[in-house]
């Protein structure tokens, strides 16, 4: 058999190429510290090298999370402290402008001045933005500032009624008259009665013009409304009410503007009392701030199957869960009160409700801090421990790739050395 020249040089080239290409891949092993450099050398440790990676990216997603959860909720933390001392200092101002010890008209209007103050300094707080100028109690809507003031209206008028509910009268038969001067002009008169279970009739005058009835004798509650439109300043009104004998009524008055009572007369078997002002109907205290907030807590991942609220809506904070009064229309009506110098406990009572809405928050963003932190820990610990199996399956041995690179270095150069010789076997040499 014969074997050409060309066939044992054309052996020994491929032979240190493939050693050449050995050697090559092993120095890029070494060089990026991996086992493999295609998945094709091993699609399963492909296959979990990649669900690893999408896990660790994942839990350090959490971790930001985390970051971004802790920097609002510390923010708002300390909101509420300062909140909670505003209000504290409101509490102090109100048990002296409610106390008849010393308290001029002087002394209150410089209490209601001072509460207007802390209000907007309240209302400040309520719009508190973080580094990203996201609102802190707008809930989902972190981009709308939640809380402002409502622009005082003719038709709506922000007053303090409860500085003008009026004394009213009760009385068992007979009839009765009550008479008021009109010293200047505010909102509607109303009249709210309770003629009982006996039908009376109550009729108003203004300047002796009828403006309202009740048309026929009634029982029970009800309301009679002048509007302000026909009370010009000094207009006499008189409220008349018919009773049967053995009959009992009451009516309540309640007028935003200047008003006196000229007196009262009579008949001999009609008893008339003073009646403490009860709380004014609801609708006369109009709200003189909207929240444009969301009602949803904004919430956000912090571990595989863990979210935390990372904020508070300001209707959880602001807004009493009893009354569905906002903490500032509470300070503003008994800033009114202070002015009228008719300033009531009940009002005071409902600052200290606010205290208590808001300390409780202020407490639970602890917990939720805490819960953070532990959350945080767990991740750490979840990614550590994935790293830990993705270097198993995907880093290099060291030691085991420089041997094999000095082998295949030894194998190269005993290719090329052989390959010189049979290059110099040649007949040509001996002939």
């Amino acid at each position: 058999m014969r074997i050409s020249t060309a066939y044992p040089q054309r052996f020994n080239t491929n032979s240190m190429f493939e050693q050449q290409s050995k050697l090559n891949e092993t120095q890029l092993k070494i060089s990026s510290g991996k086992q493999y450099l295609s998945p094709a050398e091993n699609p399963s440790a492909a296959a979990y090298s990649l669900g690893f990676k999408q896990s660790i990216g994942e839990a350090t997603q959490h971790q930001d999370n985390i970051a971004a959860a802790s920097q609002r909720l510390g923010l708002e933390e300390t909101t509420l402290a300062s909140v909670i001392e505003t209000i504290q200092r409101l509490q102090e101002l109100g048990l002296q402008g409610v106390s008849d010890s010393g308290n001029s008209v002087i002394a209150r209007n410089a209490i209601a001045a001072e509460f207007e103050q802390l209000n907007d300094h309240l209302i400040s707080l309520a719009n508190t933005r973080n580094a990203n100028g996201e609102y802190l109690f707008a809930g989902t809507k972190s981009t709308v500032m939640p809380f402002t003031k409502i622009a005082p209206t003719a038709d709506a008028p922000i007053i303090d009624p409860t500085a003008n509910f009026i004394e009213g009268a009760n009385g068992v038969s007979g009839t009765t008259e009550k008479n008021y001067t009109i010293g200047n002009a505010g909102g509607d008169f109303k009249v709210s009665y309770n003629m009982d279970t006996v039908p009376d009739k109550m009729e108003i005058y203004v300047d002796d013009k009828l403006v309202a009835t009740t048309r026929d004798a009634v029982s029970g509650v009800g309301t009679l409304t002048v509007p302000s439109a026909e009370l010009p300043a000094g207009a006499k009104v008189k409220i008349v009410v018919g009773g049967a004998d053995s009959t009992s009524w009451r009516f309540n008055v309640s007028y935003s503007g200047g008003i006196a009572e000229d007196g009262v007369t009579s008949s001999a078997s009609t008893v008339l009392e003073a009646q403490a002002a009860a709380a004014p109907p609801t609708e006369i205290i109009p709200s003189a701030f909207n929240y444009a907030g969301s009602a949803v807590q904004r919430a956000i991942q912090v571990g595989a199957s863990r979210t935390i609220t990372d904020g508070d809506t300001g209707s959880a904070v602001f807004i009493s869960t009893t009354t569905g009064k906002s903490i500032f229309d509470t300070v503003r009506n008994f800033a009114n009160e202070l002015r009228s110098d008719k300033p009531s406990l009940e009002t005071l009572h409902e600052l200290d409700d606010a205290f208590v809405q808001v300390s409780t928050i202020r407490s639970n963003i602890g917990a939720r801090l805490n819960a953070l932190d532990k959350q945080k820990t767990s991740n750490d610990d979840f990614i550590i421990n994935t790293k830990t199996a993705l270097s198993q399956i995907e880093d290099l041995d060291y030691a085991t790739a420089i041997t094999q690179l000095n082998a295949q270095q030894t194998s190269l150069q005993a290719a090329q050395q052989s390959y010189a010789k049979v290059q110099n076997m040649s007949l040509f040499k001996y002939l």
